[in-house]
């Protein structure tokens, strides 16, 4: 008889029923409400309903701002990769210095610049 009288309600109950474990508690949150209870609630309202919720715990469990701060560090990591670079210059331009300095030291016969 409900299958004649509110068919978009067993779907509903259908989709209640398939969904994980991890919607348990929103399922019987939306089977004890009051749009279900009275036959109103339309598969679009429960579809909108289950985004809405989905959304607030992606929110909750921060996965949404994971992927901003994974921009925002690729670009800070970029700067500091350009202040490196700076610093790994000023380091090799050191380095070249003092082994030149060394070479002329034990005479070392250099091929080009004397």
């Amino acid at each position: 008889m409900l299958g004649k009288k509110y068919p978009e309600r067993e779907i509903i109950t259908k989709v209640l029923r398939s969904l994980t474990s991890k919607w348990l508690s929103k399922a019987n949150a939306i089977v004890e409400g009051v749009h279900y209870q009275s036959g109103t609630l339309t598969f679009d309202q429960l579809r909108g309903n289950l985004i809405t919720d989905e959304m607030t715990i992606l929110d909750q469990n921060g996965e949404n701002k994971k992927k901003s701060l994974a921009l925002k560090a690729s670009s800070q990591e970029e700067e500091s990769d350009e202040n490196d670079d700076g610093e790994e210059d000023k380091d090799f331009a050191l380095l070249m210095k003092q082994f030149n300095k060394f070479a002329k030291k034990k005479n070392f016969n250099f091929k080009g610049k004397k």
